[in-house]
């Protein structure tokens, strides 16, 4: 019985040990980021990547980001000398180091390209760490561009992500669906421009045209641009980097016809 009981204490303190041994121990250094960021296209947005510890005496090794592919874009060393590496996304960068603190990223005009995961990686006396930011763009354009010719309207949208399709309507009448409507598009890396006529001749009833910006991945129109029969032509929506406010009667106008689509 004594033998029992001397096992049975010698067994209860090896599956304590190992149990201590496993318990989770407090992090000496975390790095804290922006989980995902969604950014208008062309605009800035800058990432930052915060430092704090615990403990004092916090030495950093190598603090960077980098992209998902192992691409550095800025980077800090033992020595807290930071370094710049533009060549590595299409968009121009600038970074900026406090010391101990922070490390933050701007991209300037984002694009397309520069959409996934941003990591930011630390090496230091405290351990290792990486955290990651996911970067991903609002659907937008450059310019809408709407014209009148003898032949019939045209509208033309630039830099349009992501990929879209012109709709027309003549006052109530849809119109998209005539055979003698031609559209195109241009792909300039991962932006598009799209040019899409209409014949007028195919076309009853009087009044002006209008020329819609619909993205089916969204299931919503981006924007909308009047072509009047005679007179200027002009925008019915946001602003060229496709941020804004639509007017009111327009933005009934399109959430009506977003609804129409995805029925």
């Amino acid at each position: 019985m004594n033998l029992f009981t001397q096992e049975t204490v010698i067994l209860w303190l090896r599956v304590a040990v190992t149990l201590s041994n496993t318990e989770p121990t407090a992090e000496l250094v975390k790095l804290s980021t922006v989980d995902s960021l969604i950014v208008p296209c062309h605009q800035s947005v800058t990432l930052q990547c915060r430092i704090s510890t615990l403990q004092e005496g916090l030495s950093i090794y190598h603090l960077a980001w980098v992209l998902q592919d192992g691409k550095y874009l800025c980077d800090v060393n033992a020595t807290g000398v930071m370094r710049t590496h533009p060549g590595n996304t299409p968009s121009a960068i600038e970074c900026s180091y406090t010391p101990q603190t922070q490390l933050s990223l701007t991209l300037l005009q984002v694009q397309p390209l520069e959409q996934g995961k941003y990591l930011c990686k630390l090496r230091s006396s405290h351990g290792v760490k990486v955290t990651t930011t996911t970067v991903k763009l609002q659907g937008c354009y450059r310019e809408a561009q709407p014209s009148v010719s003898d032949e019939g309207p045209t509208c033309t949208f630039t830099e349009v992500y992501p990929d879209g399709e012109v709709h027309w309507f003549q006052g109530p009448n849809n119109v998209t669906g005539d055979p003698k409507i031609k559209t195109k598009q241009v792909k300039d890396g991962k932006f598009l421009t799209i040019t899409s006529s209409l014949n007028r001749k195919t076309v009853s009833g009087e009044g002006a045209y209008n020329c819609s910006l619909w993205i089916p991945s969204t299931g919503a129109y981006l924007t909308s641009s009047l072509v009047p029969e005679h007179g200027e032509a002009r925008v019915e929506g946001p602003n060229a980097n496709g941020a804004g406010a639509i007017g009111s009667v327009w933005k009934t106008f399109l959430v009506l016809l977003s609804t129409l689509f995805l029925v």
